[in-house]
């Protein structure tokens, strides 16, 4: 636990081939895809953006699900239609017969999950969390002129009804928001952010006598930000949103699994409201887009030989909407050696991705929104081979995992604007927008020790993303992609001393990502010009970590288990770099120079029970 949570995104960072980035920059990087290839999901159902501020935390609150599935390569075709991995956070559904749950009390954040019996047959989980950063911690937030204020909450509830022994009912919904306010005194500067997920979903399980399991979910899920930039003379505002309605179900009889989803999505683009002294009063008008998203999935797996299974599936998929239609066929073969204490699998597939997101930034504020496929943006699509193999050691006390990738990514956007192309009166998103393909590949290593006082792995990732666009019309330009870290170690060690004590300590270390560094500055009637090198052409300082978390445990007659946690984010007070930016003096001398992480040496101590 650090900083009282037990964060299952963290976890996941932590892990050989999923990519961690700086505190600013979140989500997960699965084999060198971005964080929005990925299907981030509650019970089988999407959330979008479901970091908080910083990726310091995400929306999931620990103590709500009993377990999450992350699968970096699909198995079967039931993956979404994204090109990267899948995060899918399984929904608790015991029927408690009393009440129960757990309670966190922190400096920064406080969350409980309460577990009640309503019924015979019906049981509900319910989870809170909020935050108070800002008024332990505001020093913390500060660097140089830049001052962050920032909160948040969230709220879960799940319901449990069982029907009859071969039916069951799952009511499941969530509720976040966020609310961020950035200042820089030097440029009189002030942002402010809103943002949050709600989603509300039904889950009909159910088991029949002829061997077939159905699982039924029928969902409404939404995120939505607003962002406004306040300077001297001028004021900008960026809302956004994405609304789906979806409904999907999964069959699973003996060799077979089939299934199909649709979704009926409103998205929103990014729709810049302005005003000021300078530039009057504009609104770029974004039309709202309607997609209908359709797939239909079949998957089928026999034995070749003892131990070797091959599985063979097809996914079917389109996209329709006023602009036209779009349609994609998805095979997947997958063959799986399992014997004993090793397993041995490769995979390859073809994926389509109708979705993209894109921004000016992405620091963790919601400067970053969601398109759909048009006439100007086709499908997204990747053509990927994974080869994994892991082995228990030892009587199953030690375990090696070793996996390699590779991936072509077609149709891939990126965004070459900044936040001054606001000023532009003519502000159009679609002419900052650059069509361009990427590559993909890497492997990774890691050595898990899995029982014991003492346990824990060391992993090694390397990872090669590249992304080749045709950069203001001057040809193809092939660079680092954004999120792009090549080398990137990991260790995750836990202590157990006694039934009182325990100790845990991660570190991480990994190359910078890269940049677009500034190659001259001049001023000119009083403006700053600027010139630009290549395109990510540098890279920031390596990013290390060091994480350290102490708890003490006892037991007493109200609670089952009683806890103090305390812990330190980077331990070592380490520097990490975040960007660079162009700095100004009272004395006219202008600096170019490097943004630090506020997130340095962050003390906590909590206090949590178990009832």
């Amino acid at each position: 636990m650090i900083l009282g949570n037990a964060d299952p995104l963290r976890y996941s960072q932590m892990l050989p081939g999923v990519q961690t980035n700086d505190e600013y920059s979140t989500g997960l990087h699965i084999q060198g895809c971005g964080n929005q290839h990925n299907a981030i999901l509650a019970g089988r159902v999407p959330l979008y953006n479901i970091n908080h501020l910083m990726g310091f935390f995400s929306s999931f609150i620990p103590s709500h699900y009993p377990s999450m599935e992350l699968s970096k390569a699909p198995s079967s075709t039931q993956m979404p239609n994204r090109l990267g991995g899948e995060l899918n956070m399984l929904l608790p559904d015991n029927l408690v017969k009393r009440v129960g749950g757990e309670l966190s009390l922190g400096f920064i954040s406080s969350h409980g999950t309460l577990r009640l019996p309503i019924a015979d047959h019906t049981a509900a989980t319910v989870s809170l969390r909020g935050s108070y950063m800002n008024l332990l911690y505001s020093r913390w937030l500060k660097e140089g002129d830049h001052q962050l204020g920032y909160t948040f909450g969230d709220v879960n509830m799940t319901v449990v009804h069982q029907v009859d022994s071969s039916n069951r009912l799952i009511v499941d919904g969530y509720l976040g928001r966020d609310k961020a306010i950035f200042s820089d005194h030097s440029y009189l500067a002030d942002m402010r952010a809103t943002w949050g997920n709600r989603m509300v979903a039904a889950h009909w399980l159910s088991n029949c006598r002829n061997g077939l399991a159905m699982n039924h979910v029928a969902y409404v899920t939404q995120y939505h930000n607003q962002f406004r930039l306040a300077m001297p003379g001028m004021t900008f505002n960026l809302p956004s949103s994405i609304i789906d309605v979806g409904y999907n179900v999964h069959m699973a009889r003996g060799k077979w699994t089939a299934g199909a989803e649709i979704i009926l999505h409103r998205i929103k683009p990014q729709n810049l409201e302005s005003s000021g002294t300078y530039i009057g009063t504009s609104s770029s008008q974004a039309s709202t887009e309607k997609p209908v998203e359709l797939s239909l999935y079949g998957d089928y797996t026999f034995p070749l030989v003892q131990d070797i299974k091959l599985t063979v599936g097809l996914r079917s998929s389109s996209l329709q909407h006023a602009g036209g239609a779009y349609y994609g066929v998805d095979p997947l073969i997958r063959i799986a050696y399992n014997h004993a204490d090793m397993q041995l699998s490769a995979v390859w597939w073809l994926k389509h991705q109708y979705l993209f997101q894109t921004g000016f930034s992405d620091m963790g504020l919601p400067t970053e929104f969601w398109m759909s496929a048009n006439r100007d943006l086709p499908p997204q699509t990747s053509s990927s081979l994974s080869v994994s193999y892991s082995h228990y050691l030892f009587s199953r006390r030690w375990m090696l995992v070793a996996d390699a990738f590779y991936k072509k990514l077609g149709g891939q956007v990126e965004y070459f604007g900044s936040v001054l192309d606001l000023v532009n009166t003519a502000y159009d998103v679609n002419n900052l927008l650059q069509p361009g393909h990427g590559e993909n590949y890497g492997f990774s290593i890691m050595l898990n020790k899995c029982s014991g006082r003492l346990t824990g792995w060391l992993s090694y990732g390397y990872t090669h993303a590249d992304a080749t666009f045709n950069h203001k019309g001057q040809g193809e330009e092939t660079y680092p992609a954004n999120h792009s870290r090549p080398h990137e170690l990991n260790a995750v060690v836990s202590y157990r001393f006694n039934e009182h004590w325990d100790f845990g300590v991660t570190m991480t270390y990994a190359t910078g990502t890269p940049y677009t560094a500034a190659s001259s500055l001049s001023l000119l009637n009083g403006n700053i010009l600027i010139q630009y090198g290549r395109h990510n052409g540098e890279r920031l300082r390596p990013y290390g970590r060091i994480d350290v978390s102490v708890n003490y445990k006892w037991k007493n007659k109200v609670f089952s288990e009683n806890g103090l946690n305390f812990s330190i984010y980077n331990l070592t007070g380490r520097n990490n770099e975040v960007f660079h930016y162009l700095s100004s003096h009272q004395d006219g001398q202008f600096a170019y120079r490097p943004v630090i992480s506020v997130l340095r040496l962050l003390p906590s101590l909590n206090y949590y029970c178990k009832f």
